[in-house]
């Protein structure tokens, strides 16, 4: 990684670093059996209303905005998967400008609990747009190049993500 070249550089690679380690540690938690456990009444589809708790109860400090449901089903060997993808409004920097980062997400529930699916990380940036179709996952996004302000990332890029024992990687 090259030396940052501006404060708003700075402020966008804070971001980056926040999202991937929050991204870690929320995996090492579904990994030791801590994930939020969900009502039983919700055995096959998560509600949004649990998803959005889930989400509030990582990312206490920022706001998890444009929350959207793309698809409920199965994805290959994983069944009853609900991918979703959502924002994250992260508070202004020192510059005044606010970093705004765009993920997504697989979850199931397992023995009762509201578990994700590992994902090989994404490039930080914002999410255009992300559809499943033939069992695999596509994904426009936009990622951040080194003179772009925290809240524009403008390097366009296309991403699928396929399930492999359990966990989903890049690749087609």
């Amino acid at each position: 990684m090259k030396a940052p070249q501006s404060r708003t550089l700075l402020i966008a690679i804070i971001a980056e670093v926040n999202t991937m380690l929050t991204r870690y540690a929320r995996t090492a938690v579904v990994s030791l059996g801590l994930a939020l456990t969900a009502p039983a009444a919700h055995a096959q589809a998560p509600s949004d209303a649990i998803i959005l708790d889930y989400l509030k109860s990582i990312y206490s400090s920022i706001d998890v905005v444009d929350y959207k449901r793309i698809y409920e089903g199965g994805l290959n060997a994983l069944r009853d998967v609900v991918v979703i993808s959502y924002s994250l409004d992260y508070p202004k920097g020192p510059e005044g400008e606010a970093a705004k980062t765009s993920e997504f997400e697989v979850l199931t529930i397992d023995d009762d609990r509201l578990k994700n699916i590992p994902i090989m990380p994404l490039p930080v940036g914002q999410l255009d747009n992300v559809s499943v179709r033939d069992g695999r996952i596509y994904v426009e996004a936009r990622t951040f190049r080194d003179n772009d302000k925290p809240c524009c990332p403008s390097e366009p890029r296309s991403l699928v993500y396929r399930e492999s024992d359990g966990v989903l990687i890049m690749g087609d």
